[in-house]
């Protein structure tokens, strides 16, 4: 029986527990009427409460107010609780520049999130069925993909279940059927206009009739293997990513910094399998901006890739991230969040004399004075140097590679890269610290220390006084 098969099947992906809340997206069409009926029938089984909604994009007159009295009427008839959103689509899609199609999958999860909220449900159920997951295969295959579009719909993601995933769409209309129930007709599911349309009525169909029946089966039964190995190497790539703190590091939630050199060439702790180290990167992408939809196995190389650009190349991606290449690693950043920064990566710039200069969001302001051996104030933004000592190569720059800085008055050197961390600067700060430097002797760290060389002595004659104002700093 097709109710033991579905109890089953949810049973085994844990879909529903007693006391669940389940609320039921309810088209009016064969799929959604169906899972309706076989939710509706085990609901003694299990114990959860049914409830469902129903979403008018108002783009098919008379047939979408049709579709909706029918939803409504089914479940005033069933004694199942129901609820009702009305979207004008067409003109929402216009506004927002998104095909109708994109935009009614918006507006539905919008309608499904308010709805859950407002009801108090704890799951969302869709009515999705083999056919939609073969289709959602070829769609994501046909377009490239990873793994993980190959896992192409899961049958549980959060707190959305899709029990008809063990059904293929004549086994719901042969049920629907036997029992002499009534469902609406979508008259665009005929129509070519959508991409998904063109592959059920020319791919898919031709698989099925022309090599073989079974073909929707055998793509459901491959994509729920991908699935298993998707999720498998999910939990390594999770586990790999909190032990590899040197890769992968977090500062609050709207930067993710990745060593992207290491996720390329491996080696040391991190000598994991590529497909695993590029999964990494994806969790990365994923743990930033909250969506995994519209990354693509592309988004990811390119990132990849941008290790091999300058120091502040920038990368635009999905769902407003940013990517920026750093001096040892890239970051990834929410774009309003990384679209600004207080200096220019890889850039230049000679000291100003007794004058100011603006760079990046820093003013930079000195003054030349003779030195008659005054007492040197401390100060973080401001500091005086040997004149003498700095005047012909000394620049104003951000880190390079072999960086570093005189500790002590015998010459003693430590890199700069020890220093920023012996000194628990932000990994996410480093790359945009103003540095004063010579060749790669940093004289001064502005905002932290200076080195030695530069330093006022009895024997300096003239002195240059530096001050900075701007970006992050506070004197």
């Amino acid at each position: 029986m097709i109710e033991t098969r579905i109890l089953k099947y949810m049973n085994k992906h844990n879909m529903l527990l007693p006391r669940d809340v389940c609320l039921i997206g309810l088209s009016g069409g064969a799929d959604s009427v169906c899972l309706l009926l076989l939710l509706k029938e085990l609901q003694e089984k299990i114990g959860y409460t049914l409830q469902a909604v129903h979403v008018n994009h108002n783009l098919r007159g008379e047939e979408a107010m049709r579709d909706a009295g029918f939803s409504k009427e089914l479940c005033h008839r069933l004694n199942i609780a129901f609820y009702e959103y009305s979207y004008p689509v067409e003109e929402l899609s216009a506004q927002h520049h998104v095909g109708t199609e994109e935009m009614g999958r918006i507006v539905r999860k919008e309608a499904y999130e308010d709805c859950m909220r407002k009801h108090g449900a704890t799951k969302l159920a869709l009515a999705h069925h083999q056919n939609d997951l073969a289709e959602t295969f070829l769609f994501h295959l046909a377009r490239g993909t990873s793994l993980g579009g190959l896992a192409a719909i899961r049958p549980v993601r959060g707190n959305v279940i899709r029990p008809l995933l063990c059904m293929n769409r004549k086994e719901i209309e042969q049920y629907l059927r036997e029992r002499e129930i009534a469902y609406c007709e979508d008259s665009t599911n005929a129509e070519d206009d959508y991409t998904r349309n063109q592959i059920r009525h020319h791919v898919l169909s031709y698989l099925t009739d022309r090599v073989n029946p079974a073909t929707t089966a055998h793509i459901a039964a491959v994509s729920e293997d991908i699935l298993e190995v998707q999720e498998f190497l999910e939990e390594q790539a999770k586990q790999i990513g909190l032990q590899e703190t040197t890769i992968i590091w977090k500062q609050g939630t709207d930067e993710v910094g990745v060593d992207i050199e290491s996720i390329r060439l491996g080696g040391g702790l991190f000598q994991a399998p590529f497909v695993l180290r590029r999964m990494i990167l994806l969790s990365s992408m994923e743990t930033l901006c909250g969506k995994r939809r519209d990354i693509t196995k592309e988004h990811v190389e390119r990132v990849l890739r941008l290790w091999e650009a300058p120091v502040g190349k920038q990368l635009s991606l999905p769902h407003g991230m940013l990517a920026i290449r750093n001096y040892e690693d890239v970051e990834l950043v929410m774009e309003a969040d990384g679209g600004k920064t207080d200096v220019r990566l890889g850039e230049m710039i000679e000291i100003p004399v007794d004058d100011s200069i603006l760079w990046g969001d820093f003013t930079i302001k000195t003054r030349i004075a003779p030195y008659k051996g005054e007492l040197i104030p401390e100060k973080a933004y401001t500091k005086w140097f040997d004149y003498d000592r700095i005047k012909q190569n000394a620049v104003f720059r951000t880190r390079k590679s072999g960086d570093y800085l005189v500790i002590n008055t015998s010459g003693g050197r430590k890199k700069l890269k020890d220093y920023l961390i012996d000194s628990k600067i932000p990994r996410k700060e480093r790359d945009h610290l103003l540095l004063l430097a010579e060749g790669n002797e940093v004289l001064w760290v502005v905002g932290y220390r200076m080195g030695e060389s530069a330093k006022i002595s009895g024997n300096t004659k003239q002195m240059i006084e530096i001050h900075v104002t701007g970006g992050n700093t506070n004197e």
